[in-house]
């Protein structure tokens, strides 16, 4: 019998690694050589000798990579269990940051967006951001809120609000994020104490001398009616009437949830945000940190009530809550 030798696998390399992980986050049609020449300004061929391994990716390149897919290097450099990297977008003290922040999530939601399997889970301390969207009155509200009270832009912290003090292509840009999250299914939880930062913010605002008396009915009534849009998605188990799945969970909890947190999947991809300094969120694609994370919201949902589809007796209860809690404030505004 001739001696055989067996044919040995070749090893899984670092970058054939990295090449793989940027395969993932790739939306469906998008080549990727195409897309390496694209980001790194490289030739077709170029970009193929580089997915083959014949010619290294720089580290230049793979920070190029990484940024404008927001992919963690943890899953290809590093084997550490206990040490995650994430990435951020700097807001504090400047507009231009604010809306490179608002661009990076408008951007993120698109891409989720062109994924067959995709969903996002959001444990929600506070609404969800992309509702303060929602319209363009309570979108103009919120930017002013948090460009003036949260990040200390100095142009806003002598002003008193005014319809029309926030950029109409800032406020625009808001909007269209409240209807590209429309688009995603989606999974919430919240609790009793979800709607009440918001109302402690307009309240608080007019108590203030910032908001007249009527901008601040105005608002409340805005408010209302954002809660009642999502009332309606959790009666329907979907966020738009053209969708013939169900694409949205709502669950109660009544557990004290501590934080919001944002828990993405994207084809094979997975996605981490934790909140940190009132609205800007820490991302990761961190694999165990993900599991992590998916772990604590599944078991969250699973000690939370379901109010959305079927569930009519505990959806009542919990949104009549909400609009007491609305009730409660336009009422107090009006006594003074």
């Amino acid at each position: 019998m001739p001696n055989r030798q067996k044919k040995e696998s070749k090893p899984v390399g670092i970058q054939d690694h990295f090449i793989e992980k940027l395969k993932e986050v790739l939306p469906p049609g998008i080549g990727l050589a195409e897309e390496l020449s694209d980001v790194l300004g490289i030739s077709l061929d170029s970009a193929y000798r580089r997915i083959r391994g014949e010619t290294e990716i720089s580290i230049d390149e793979v920070y190029k990579l990484t940024k404008q897919y927001t992919l963690s290097v943890d899953d290809v450099f590093s084997n550490q269990k206990d040490t995650v990297t994430f990435a951020y977008t700097k807001l504090t003290d400047s507009e231009a940051n604010f809306e490179a922040y608002l661009n990076r999530l408008f951007n993120h939601l698109k891409r989720i967006h062109t994924f067959d399997k995709k969903r996002i889970h959001y444990v929600a301390e506070e609404i969800p951001i992309f509702y303060s969207f929602s319209s363009e009155k309570l979108a103009e509200f919120k930017l002013f809120y948090w460009q003036r009270s949260v990040l200390n832009i100095e142009k806003y912290q002598h002003q008193k609000f005014e319809w029309g003090i926030i950029s109409p292509d800032l406020v625009k840009l808001a909007h269209q994020l409240y209807k590209e999250y429309l688009q995603i299914p989606s999974v919430e939880v919240w609790t009793d104490e979800t709607i009440l930062t918001g109302i402690k913010q307009i309240s608080f605002y007019f108590e203030s001398g910032v908001l007249k008396k009527n901008q601040t009915l105005e608002l409340l009534e805005e408010y209302r009616q954002m809660v009642g849009k999502v009332q309606q998605f959790a009666e329907h188990a979907s966020k738009q009437k053209s969708d013939k799945e169900e694409t949205y969970q709502m669950y109660c909890s009544e557990v004290v949830l501590g934080t919001n947190c944002i828990y993405v999947l994207m084809g094979e991809a997975r996605y981490s945000y934790i909140s940190f300094n009132t609205l800007n969120s820490l991302t990761t694609t961190n694999p165990e940190f993900c599991e992590e994370t998916e772990h604590w919201m599944k078991n969250l949902e699973k000690k939370s009530t379901l109010i959305s589809g079927v569930s009519e007796k505990q959806r009542y209860q919990f949104f009549s809550k909400m609009n007491a809690v609305i009730d409660d404030a336009i009422e107090k505004i009006n006594r003074t």
